[in-house]
């Protein structure tokens, strides 16, 4: 049956307004989009009036590890390293009895729908998301991450991911690459991205995260190449521009993949991710809690990168909200309007993760996506520059063409 809602305004693709519009959703695809006495509607179909409030596409939180539910709130100690925490939340997460991982995770996939996120790349190093994806409402995008800090265990490790990646099945759209540039040795890190390339698999990696990483490769010392060489030797040659120099001088990033953070990263690299279409996800709150120099977001922009938002999970900080996370970059960065920041969270994901054709935008004929948000509004002022520093309350949740959340 065909629904169409209506609304006071409505986000449309090209960045505009619309006031007064309509939405037709026919199954899972939007089938008309307009003002509400244009978009065709049929006696039999079911008509929403959702009052007052704004049509989006469905946000996409594109970077969140599921499996770290069961550590909601672990912060970080002032006196300690973030590799040691690193370290130690790992360790917990290793030790803890698969059936206790399983309830949190599906209380966080709750929590994101309620924030309207509707998409999401959860990074997976345990396998344990493809049996709860594919029964979740969520659009999901899984990322099989692989760490290891023994040389003994990699070959087993990779061949193991492989088999998750290529098995998930038909609802569960799957990536994978090494957790971080140091993770894996370079050999295998190139077998990855030849496997990626030949089953059409996304490619992405945590790099140039942190003080310690970049130590690591220009130094040679310090904790976090400590924890790594406990086991085998430091793999990689030194690299005194740091680990995104050398990922980029070996040929470690496939064009079109997708690396999360780059906080330690220059211009010159920023550009050459650029022209080969490698997008990066940027994960603001998270990297102000650890402590991280903060990624150079105005350069990358100049730069023309595609830059995407994530939260990085419940921990440290508790909260899984792309809303709160838009709010805390328009107060850091007041003069990039709300219209670029929503592109972070809606059709520059979706051009990331290569569905910028069904995804991203509410145009005709892609995928119904769509959430409804109602919040304080003043009439002489912006409306998209309003919602980033409101409390929006979700009102409607629509993914592939289903209502999953109606607070109408």
């Amino acid at each position: 049956m065909e629904t169409v809602y209506f609304a006071k305004w409505i986000l449309l693709d090209s960045g505009e307004l619309l006031l007064n519009g309509a939405i037709s959703v026919n199954g899972s695809v939007i089938s008309g989009i307009g003002p509400r006495s244009k978009v065709r509607r049929h006696s039999e179909s079911r008509i929403v009036n959702l009052g007052d409030v704004l049509l989006l596409p469905g946000l996409f939180n594109m970077h969140i590890h599921l499996e770290d539910g069961i550590l909601r709130g672990t912060s970080k100690r002032a006196d300690e390293t973030f590799a040691s925490w690193s370290a130690k939340k790992n360790s917990r997460l290793r030790t803890t009895p698969h059936d206790q991982i399983i309830p949190t995770m599906r209380l966080t996939i709750k929590e994101l729908l309620a924030q309207g996120i509707t998409s999401i790349a959860d990074y997976s190093r345990y396998g344990y998301s493809t049996e709860i994806l594919k029964e979740e409402s969520i659009r999901s995008w899984i990322f099989h991450e692989m760490h290891t800090d023994d040389q003994n265990q990699e070959d087993s490790l990779v061949s193991s991911c492989k088999t998750r990646a290529t098995e998930a099945g038909e609802k569960i759209n799957a990536g994978i690459g090494p957790h971080a540039i140091f993770s894996l040795s370079p050999n295998y890190q190139k077998e990855l991205i030849s496997f990626s390339k030949s089953h059409n698999l996304l490619w992405s990696s945590h790099i140039a995260e942190s003080a310690e990483e970049l130590q690591a490769f220009s130094e040679k010392k310090g904790d976090l190449f400590f924890y790594t060489t406990r086991k085998r030797p430091w793999p990689f040659d030194s690299s005194p521009m740091g680990p995104m120099n050398y990922a980029i001088q070996n040929e470690l990033i496939p064009q079109n993949g997708i690396c999360v953070h780059c906080n330690y990263v220059n211009g010159q690299e920023l550009t050459t991710l650029a022209d080969n279409n490698i997008s990066i996800v940027l994960c603001y709150s998270y990297t102000l809690e650890m402590g991280h120099k903060l990624f150079p977001l105005e350069v990358a922009l100049k730069r023309n990168c595609n830059i995407c938002l994530g939260t990085e999970g419940i921990t440290p900080h508790g909260f899984l909200s792309i809303f709160d996370e838009l709010f805390a970059l328009k107060q850091a960065y007041p003069h990039i309007t709300a219209r670029e920041l929503l592109l972070m969270v809606t059709r520059n994901p979706a051009r990331a993760l290569q569905v910028e054709h069904c995804l991203g935008s509410l145009t005709e004929g892609k995928l119904a996506d769509i959430i409804a948000v109602r919040f304080a509004h003043s009439e002489e002022n912006d409306l998209l520059e309003e919602l980033l520093v409101e409390e929006p309350e979700i009102a409607l949740v629509v993914i592939n063409g289903e209502e999953i959340i109606f607070n109408c």
